[in-house]
């Protein structure tokens, strides 16, 4: 199961790569594997998920271009995603949405923007899901609410794109007020923590830093999807320890 998320991973980022730099149809799907330096065709076992990176040392072989370390973590982390939704047993539309949420954070990182059309998609296939499958009222209210907040700190000063504030409401209504209020608060976490780590670092400064906010909230969507109501219990007791 992990190799198989891996697989999916690997495809899907050839694929919006390949959209990306305008290939054009048959090309897109008919065209090997290449280094886009050299143009050097790559070898089957250099194409295995995550194997293959280490194989080649994370650059080609032929003209040593480094190939972006996105690519071996975003198939590690659906392949250990696949493998814990399958031990959780986690429902089939929470599979498509996190395979949607893996498309809009490779637009999110790559190009620190994700296409309208694409968003649209991913809140009119939460609706589906949510009337279909999820419907509670009470899932609703919370998102809504936080949604409106969001809108006028905005005004006040942007701190969310719209695109987030979409996605945000679209993932909220698929779950419970308490796994929302993990899901939000948790994404918000690491990126604050990934955000200090880039300064240290001083990769970014303080002063017009940008942060893609989608793989975070993906990350914290799927924890809270596996454990958001054991984590939101744990810190209710540990409050009313104090």
């Amino acid at each position: 199961m992990f190799f198989f998320g891996a697989a999916v991973a690997s495809f899907l980022n050839a694929t919006l790569y390949r959209l990306e730099k305008g290939y054009k149809y048959p090309e897109i799907i008919k065209q090997g594997s290449h280094c886009e330096n050299c143009k050097k065709i790559l070898k089957w076992w250099e194409l295995i998920p995550i194997i293959g990176y280490l194989l080649i040392r994370g650059k080609c072989p032929k003209c040593g271009e480094k190939v972006n370390l996105y690519y071996p973590l975003s198939e590690l982390f659906l392949g250990t995603i696949f493998v814990l939704f399958f031990v959780y047993a986690m429902p089939w539309y929470l599979w498509l949405v996190v395979m949607f949420l893996f498309i809009l954070s490779y637009f999110d990182i790559k190009e620190q923007a994700v296409y309208k059309d694409l968003i649209h998609a991913f809140l009119a296939a939460t609706l589906i899901f949510y009337f279909l499958f999820a419907f509670d009222i009470s899932n609703i209210i919370l998102p809504a609410i936080f949604a409106v907040l969001i809108i006028i700190l905005n005004l006040i000063k942007k701190s969310f794109g719209t695109g987030d504030l979409l996605i945000l409401f679209g993932l909220g209504i698929l779950i419970s007020w308490q796994q929302y209020l993990v899901m939000f608060w948790l994404g918000i976490i690491i990126a604050l923590l990934y955000s200090l780590v880039l300064l240290a670092s001083k990769k970014i400064s303080l002063k017009g830093a940008k942060v893609p906010m989608i793989p975070f909230f993906s990350i914290s969507f799927v924890i809270t999807v596996l454990y958001g109501e054991q984590i939101y219990y744990y810190l209710l007791n540990f409050v009313e320890i104090w």
